[in-house]
């Protein structure tokens, strides 16, 4: 026998997955294989969505504004999501074949489809019919044309940000940072020998500026740039953080469930968790775990409001594992946020659904 354990997450609407078994025969009714397809549903319900609820808030100034969407939006339409806004044009790139477009400073004569480019109009706007994008989804850089100074508020779920390199190639790209106390892009990409010497791009007064003194220059949250990586990478920022799928953390009973945390800078790193949830956390504990002479011990310690984790050694992997303490829980369903910052200026968000009951692999008859 083997067994399969596929992890789900509910798409962008919140809509949860039906659980399915898939059994396979041979026909001489002796069994070869057999699998057992256990889709874990997480159960959150669209009332409960708002533990991952945050608020992502960019200054935009007057003509193109390069900037990074960490949320996935609550009004997903653009007509929705720049109502109140200055914002005529929103434009997000898929030219895979046509990454030198940075060299090209932004203007409605570039920025279109046929440059790689899905664009919407504002439907005031005499171009308004050659819209092509129609929804906007977090963890995604967008070129914004502003009529005027302006903020945009983005209320939306929290996700774990991920950043997929195509190499050989500039790529437009946000990462998650503090918004107050953010990295040099030094401090960001030093642990990473393909991003290295540095070409990166900003935009300044709606012109591609390189940075010169990487050192010196800090980055910005909320802001999209043009990075060359020169091979395969998968550089995620001074802290990795890497699950087994999906973009947040399903925990069942009292079943741990963990990440992988990783140092990517050759430099020592602290590293702290706050458990969110405006007076409704989730209770949650860390495990640690201790190698004896004889066996493997385990202990749970309920997990803080905000915790400090021992610091990470120079390139040290280490796993993060978390477990419900479901006697404790205000709903037989209930969700989570964890905030994980580093002392570096970076930060990840972690979505985490729990249920009381505990998870079963399920055999199909």
């Amino acid at each position: 026998q083997s067994f399969l354990r596929v992890v789900l997450f509910p798409d962008h609407a919140g809509r949860s997955q039906n659980l399915l078994f898939l059994k396979i025969a041979m026909n001489n009714q002796r069994w070869l294989s057999f699998f057992t397809v256990s889709l874990i549903v997480l159960g959150w319900a669209n009332n409960s969505r708002a533990d991952w609820q945050r608020t992502q808030t960019i200054s935009l100034h007057p003509g193109w504004n390069s900037v990074f969407i960490e949320v996935d939006p609550n009004n997903p339409k653009p007509v929705d999501f720049f109502q109140g806004t200055p914002v005529t044009i929103a434009a997000a790139f898929t030219g895979a074949d046509k990454t030198v477009q940075f060299v090209q400073d932004p203007s409605t004569n570039s920025i279109t489809h046929n440059n790689g480019w899905d664009v919407w109009y504002a439907p005031t706007r005499v171009d308004g019919f050659l819209t092509s994008l129609f929804q906007i989804v977090g963890n995604k850089p967008y070129l914004l044309y502003a009529e005027t100074n302006g903020t945009l508020v983005v209320n939306g779920n929290a996700r774990l940000i991920s950043t997929k390199w195509r190499p050989k190639s500039y790529n437009l790209a946000g990462f998650g940072l503090d918004p107050v106390s953010p990295p040099t892009f030094d401090q960001y990409f030093k642990g990473s020998a393909q991003h290295q010497p540095y070409q990166i791009y900003r935009l300044v007064n709606s012109v591609w500026t390189k940075v010169d003194n990487a050192a010196a220059t800090q980055m910005q949250a909320g802001e999209a740039y043009w990075v060359f990586c020169k091979g395969a990478s998968d550089f995620q920022g001074p802290l990795s953080a890497q699950l087994q799928s999906g973009q947040g953390l399903s925990l069942h009973g009292g079943n741990a469930v963990g990440l992988t945390l990783q140092n990517q800078t050759p430099n020592p790193l602290n590293v702290s968790v706050q458990n969110l949830g405006n007076g409704n956390r989730l209770p949650l504990a860390y495990i640690l775990r201790a190698v004896t002479a004889t066996n493997i011990t385990k202990a749970a310690f309920d997990l803080p409001d905000a915790y400090q984790m021992p610091a990470f050694d120079a390139a040290e992997k280490r796993g993060f594992w978390l477990a419900l303490r479901p006697e404790r829980m205000n709903a037989a369903q209930q969700n989570g946020l964890l905030k994980i910052t580093t002392d570096v200026g970076t930060v990840n968000w972690l979505p985490v659904a729990g249920s009381q009951a505990a998870s079963t692999t399920t055999t199909a008859n």
